[in-house]
C-alpha cells in the first residue's frame, strides 16, 4: 500500500500537483579557478575578459550557465573549453557560493571548479564571450583581515582590497568577506581565487 501524508496523497499525487514556481529559484553557474606554475615556479591564474554585459572589457574566471539537462561539472567544462579552447582537464569541485547581490543580472549560484595543468601544454585561445585569455601572475599582500590583491599579465595589472572573514576552522568565508575595492575584476571571482589559493 502506498504511504499517503498529512493531507492524504500519496507522492505521485503529490508530484503532479507540485508547483515548481511556488519557490524563487536561483539561476545557476559554473567557475573555474585554473593554476599553472610560471618559470620562477610560482602559481599563475588563467582569466578571461569578458567580451559583453555585465563587466563588459573585465577580467574574471572562465565559466557560464548550466545548461538544462546538464551536470555543474559537464557545464564548467564545456565553458572552460568554449571561452579558452583547453580540455580534458581533470576538475576538482572547490566550493558553491550563492551570496546574495553577487550577479548584477540577479539571484545567481555557482559551483566552483579548481584544476592545475601544464602551461606548456597547450596555450589558451580566447572564444566564445571571451575577447581574450590570459594567464596572470598572482600576488597579494595581508595586513590582519585585510588582503591586497594584485594580478598582472604583461602590462595588465588588476587590483583588489578585500576584508577576509574567516570560520571557525580557519577557512576563509567566501558569503561574509567583503569587496572593498576592485579594479578591472568582474563579479566576486577575486573572492573565490583567494579561497582557491589557500586551497592550493
Amino acid at each position: 500500500m502506498a504511504l499517503v501524508d498529512s493531507n492524504g496523497k500519496t507522492e505521485e499525487e503529490f508530484l503532479r500537483e507540485y508547483d515548481r514556481e511556488a519557490w524563487d529559484r536561483p539561476s545557476l553557474t559554473a567557475d573555474v579557478v585554473l593554476f599553472s606554475i610560471d618559470a620562477r615556479n610560482k602559481p599563475v591564474v588563467l582569466l578571461i575578459e569578458r567580451g559583453g554585459h555585465p563587466y563588459l572589457g573585465c577580467w574574471a574566471l572562465p565559466g557560464g550557465f548550466v545548461s538544462d539537462g546538464e551536470s555543474t561539472e559537464e557545464a564548467a567544462l564545456r565553458e572552460l573549453e568554449e571561452e579558452t579552447g583547453l580540455k580534458g582537464i581533470y576538475l576538482d569541485q572547490l566550493y558553491c557560493v550563492s551570496t546574495p547581490g553577487r550577479d548584477p543580472r540577479g539571484w545567481t549560484a555557482t559551483v566552483v571548479y579548481m584544476a592545475v595543468m601544464d602551461r606548456g601544454a597547450e596555450t589558451p585561445k580566447a572564444g566564445d564571450d571571451a575577447a581574450k585569455a590570459e594567464w596572470f601572475n598572482i600576488d597579494y599582500v595581508r595586513n590582519g583581515n585585510i588582503y591586497e590583491v594584485r594580478l598582472t599579465s604583461g602590462e595588465t595589472v588588476l587590483t583588489a582590497e578585500l576584508d577576509v572573514k574567516r570560520d571557525k576552522m580557519g577557512t576563509i568565508d567566501v558569503n561574509e568577506t567583503k569587496i572593498l575595492a576592485s579594479e578591472g575584476l568582474a563579479f566576486d571571482h577575486v573572492k573565490l581565487l583567494l579561497y582557491a589559493i589557500e586551497k592550493l
